[in-house]
């Protein structure tokens, strides 16, 4: 049976009545098929009815033309409990205009599809009224505007992801980094991802901050790491940050004394860490950034776990009357809970100089920690603290919201001298690319605020 994954390794089976053979991507011995059309040179050819049977039990029809076997031409697939496919095929796989509704998933895909995935102009309907709407590539939301993605460029690196700190991206071992280059560059604000979140998804949800820097002439760079430790101790990820950090000074002649850092929850910390190191003279690092950017970070790492521990015991007794966001934020709080074990040695009760020493800010620290490092720099927080969703949605009080550690970070700059360091209260802001309301979202970015911000400091 065809689908729109990529076909693997299959055989033609044969219609036992006809000997007329189809493709089969997924062969099984119990699979089985009846074609009702024409058959050319022993392959199904032209327009019929195609029935696929499993243990003797019908799993599948498609009505529509074939090529060699092949579903080829404007035809519609019914495949039971997975999903309806409908518009032209080419190969077995959606190819120009066409809808494919995922029951599984909840979903309606509509749109231009290449080789079954949706590309071009299209949008996606979730059963439960979420849209996501704009220009895809590769099945992946990348919805620029004219003339601005064309001029996207998606560069590899030389660099192999054998620690895999690129999540989400199946069997593919490629790093990589985008870039979004004017024909001058004045600065370079660079994007990190957050926790498994793709690079496509980081460009659609800063779409118009990208294109308003370029035409300030702010060349835009998206790096492929959304799943590393601490930078001061993964020093795989540091390496690759590095190496791409010196492949844009040297291959686009982006000013090395003028990159903003920026990132979006693991993002803004590899983006406060990074900077932070580079002030560090334990560590090497390729650019000092100029500034630095969080987009609702969690900075206190010690804090954090602390937080992840008051939430599985919240809701870990009672697991079973929990919304998904609720299930999310246990999960989330489990494998915090388990990789700060794991990585620290303990929790901060037993090991509390080594959070410090890997934490971006250190509310226990008169010096602040690592933020001491940031003294001089430029630093601005988004957040928004819109306590009466998280108490509605998460059962979280103020003390248990990133804004706590942040604001307290930002007030420790402030109080030190840093009369660049900013929070940034975007409360109601937050919303994600498929339109629902999450605080922590990348939408809470000011787009005209940041862009004056970066001009300032980039003087």
């Amino acid at each position: 049976m065809t689908n729109t994954i990529a076909q693997s390794n299959g055989q033609f089976i044969q219609d036992k009545k006809t000997g007329c053979q189809v493709w089969s991507d997924n062969y099984s011995p119990n699979d089985s098929i009846t074609w009702k059309g024409t058959c050319m040179d022993n392959f199904a050819e032209g327009n019929g009815t195609l029935t696929w049977f499993q243990d003797k039990k019908i799993v599948a029809t498609y009505v529509g033309g074939m090529k060699k076997g092949n579903p080829s031409g404007k035809g519609k697939y019914v495949i039971n409990d997975y999903g309806i496919l409908q518009g032209n095929f080419v190969d077995g796989l959606l190819n120009g205009q066409g809808t494919a509704e995922y029951f599984n998933f909840g979903q309606k895909q509509i749109g231009n599809f290449k080789n079954g995935v949706l590309n071009g102009q299209g949008e996606i309907n979730f059963t439960d009224g979420r849209k996501l709407k704009g220009n895809f590539v590769n099945g992946n939301l990348l919805n620029l505007e004219q003339p601005y993605l064309n001029l996207l460029t998606k560069n590899s690196s030389s660099v192999v992801d054998t620690s895999n700190i690129y999540q989400g991206d199946g069997e593919n071992n490629s790093l990589f980094y985008y870039t979004l280059t004017p024909k001058k560059v004045k600065a370079v604000l660079i994007l990190f991802p957050s926790s498994f979140e793709s690079c496509e998804s980081v460009i659609s949800c800063n779409k118009n901050l990208i294109q308003k820097c370029f035409d300030k002439g702010i060349m835009t760079v998206v790096i492929s790491t959304n799943f590393n430790r601490s930078l001061s101790l993964d020093k795989f990820t540091l390496e690759f940050i590095n190496k791409t950090f010196s492949e844009l000074s040297d291959k686009f002649k982006a000013p090395k004394d003028k990159f903003i850092l920026c990132g979006l929850s693991l993002g803004g910390m590899n983006a406060l860490r990074y900077t932070e190191l580079s002030q560090d003279k334990n560590y090497r690092t390729s650019i000092t950034p100029i500034a630095v950017i969080g987009v609702d970070p969690p900075v206190d790492e010690m804090g954090l776990y602390k937080r992840a521990l008051d939430e599985i015991n919240l809701y870990q007794p009672d697991s079973t009357k929990l919304n998904s966001g609720q299930l999310n934020a246990l999960a989330e709080g489990k494998m915090l809970v388990a990789d700060f074990t794991d990585i620290y040695g303990g929790s901060p009760e037993t090991s509390s100089q080594v959070y410090i020493k890997h934490s971006p800010y250190s509310r226990t620290e008169s010096d602040g920690g690592n933020a001491k490092y940031l003294i001089t720099i430029p630093t601005k927080i988004y957040c928004d603290p819109d306590i009466n969703w998280h108490l509605k949605n998460r059962n979280r009080d103020f003390y248990h919201i990133n804004a706590s550690d942040q604001t307290a970070f930002i007030n420790f700059l402030n109080l030190k001298g840093n009369k660049n360091a900013e929070f940034n209260s975007s409360i109601g802001k937050g919303y994600r690319l498929d339109g629902t309301r999450h605080p922590h979202s990348w939408s809470i970015i000011d787009t005209e605020d940041c862009i004056k911000w970066i001009e300032k400091v980039i003087i």
